[in-house]
């Protein structure tokens, strides 16, 4: 864990840390973690940096990260300023283009979310009605029903029963009781058997199983598979091969994506018109 935050860290920091650097305080924190010159890291600046890092049993490592990478920062920063570089042309020529591209990207940001409309299912038939044939599926969709357990004598015991439910022809009715019992998921359990997913992204989390679930028959009942310190169980109910049309279920985050991309575009060019006609009616806009 510890090498993998090392290699992360150092982009998400620069990142988060920008905001803070160089500024500096007329009245010095009572209270911070580090200082340079006249710029102070305080705890509210190391808890704004760590949002959203999700560090874990690491939170210490990670702080320390933080700190040190923060003084790095304000030690170059504070050199770049002595050597007079915000006075150079083409530095100030590439801040200046840098904040053009900021205000543009906070602009489209705001506009989008004031824009922001889920569509309605009656859009996403409407789209997927027209689209059919574009949205044959590109690679091999399965339904699937799957539990994963620590517990190797509970994931036999699951399996059992899944065999048995399969015999008598009522897994699917029984399948809401065996995940909540059985599964490390019971909610993934219930979506995964709920409708087809794209085959080779399906359990990409679990290598031995995605492995297995390759070379599986509809209708086959995987054997209890070890992977690492967890045990799963997979019934392959059905696979769609690439090419097929698929049913609106299958496809219908993807519709919605394309959708919200689409009302984007759209807001994006009616935004841009308006500013257009209105800089040409006051006469702030000329082509030559």
């Amino acid at each position: 864990m510890h090498r993998l935050l090392r290699l992360c860290l150092p982009g998400l920091l620069l990142a988060s840390l920008l905001p803070a650097v160089g500024c500096g305080r007329s009245e010095p924190p009572r209270d911070y973690l580090a200082r340079v010159g006249d710029a102070y890291l305080t705890e509210a600046d190391l808890a704004a940096a760590l949002e959203g890092l999700n560090p874990g049993e690491d939170s210490s490592y990670v702080r320390q990260q933080i700190i040190e990478q923060w003084i790095t920062n304000e030690l170059l920063y504070q050199e770049a300023r002595r050597r007079g570089l915000a006075d150079d042309e083409e530095v100030r020529r590439l801040l200046q283009e840098n904040e053009r591209s900021v205000l543009i990207s906070a602009l489209l940001t705001r506009l989008y979310d004031e824009a922001a409309a889920e569509p309605s299912p009656e859009e996403i038939q409407a789209y997927f009605e027209r689209h059919k044939e574009q949205l044959r599926l590109r690679e091999p969709f399965v339904q699937v029903y799957y539990l994963f357990t620590p517990d190797e004598d509970s994931a036999r015991t699951a399996r059992t029963r899944m065999q048995q439910a399969l015999s008598a022809g009522t897994l699917e009715a029984e399948w809401p009781a065996l995940s909540a019992r059985f599964s490390g998921d019971a909610a993934l359990s219930l979506d995964l058997a709920a409708t087809l997913y794209p085959e080779a992204r399906l359990l990409a989390v679990a290598p031995a199983v995605a492995q297995r679930l390759q070379r599986m028959r509809e209708g086959e009942l995987s054997p209890v598979l070890a992977d690492g310190e967890v045990y799963h169980v997979v019934y392959l109910a059905r696979r769609v091969p690439a090419g097929t049309i698929p049913e609106r279920a299958w496809v219908e985050d993807e519709v919605r994506q394309r959708l919200v991309i689409q009302t984007r575009k759209q807001m994006y060019a009616r935004q841009v018109q308006r500013l257009r006609n209105e800089a040409m009616a006051r006469e702030a806009l000329d082509l030559r």
